[in-house]
């Protein structure tokens, strides 16, 4: 007997089909500022820290003068005033990738009228791609925009080289500011330990914007205790 002009279909057919492997799509919901933005005032710098990290190195402060502004709470974004920096500060944690565009479009109210735009967040060492070996465990790198007239924005990290990239709100905004011809720069944190809160150099940076004046205690979780050592 021969099997010529027969369709063999292998064993491992048996178990799924080509369909099943498509995954439903995600419903992401339209978002939207909990308040109207009305008529912002002019501030120095509008200051975007990207992440849980930063984000709770923020709520540690206990100092920091911070009157609320908006917030979008779907992607965890709120948006502060600062009083004595006469600057607004966005922090944003654990949001959709996907939504970066739609976000943007919603602070550029906030872009427009500061004179400086600041994103800062923070990425795993292993995912920094150099030729060079390093034995640190922090390493800081910026991306300008093309206006850089501005005295708040000199800052001497190295350029972010190819082929690293960044994603997110920090490169939308970034992006966004660069179309808009405002002096803009967002610096990436790499970092060995991100659950680690003394990091001299993101503790320097944040002191070097005012955002904190003292060196942030850990957060009392099971993560940063010697429980099970």
């Amino acid at each position: 007997m021969t099997t010529f002009g027969e369709i063999v279909e292998p064993t491992s057919r048996s178990t799924w089909e080509d369909w099943d492997d498509i995954v439903p799509e995600q419903t992401i919901t339209k978002l939207a500022l909990q308040e109207s933005t009305g008529i912002l005032a002019k501030v120095e710098s509008f200051i975007i820290l990207e992440g849980k990290y930063l984000t709770e190195l923020v709520a540690l402060h206990s100092q920091h003068e911070l009157e609320v502004l908006n917030s979008i709470t779907k992607v965890n974004l709120h948006i502060y005033k600062e009083k004595s920096l006469n600057s607004y500060l966005c922090v944003v944690k654990d949001y959709n990738l996907l939504q970066s565009s739609e976000i943007v479009e919603l602070l550029k109210p906030f872009l427009l009228v500061s004179k400086n735009v600041i994103a800062i967040q923070t990425k795993p060492l292993a995912e920094y791609q150099s030729s060079e070996v390093t034995n640190t465990d922090c390493i800081i790198r910026a991306v300008f925009t093309s206006n850089l007239a501005s005295k708040y924005l000199n800052f001497n990290y190295p350029r972010l080289e190819q082929p690293n990239i960044i994603t997110g709100l920090s490169a939308g905004v970034i992006c966004m500011s660069d179309f808009l011809n405002l002096p803009g720069v967002a610096i990436i944190c790499y970092l060995e330990c991100p659950e680690e809160y003394r990091i001299d150099e993101v503790q320097n940076l944040l002191k070097k914007l005012n955002i904190i004046h003292n060196s942030a205690s850990r957060p009392n979780t099971i993560l940063n205790s010697n429980l099970y050592i």
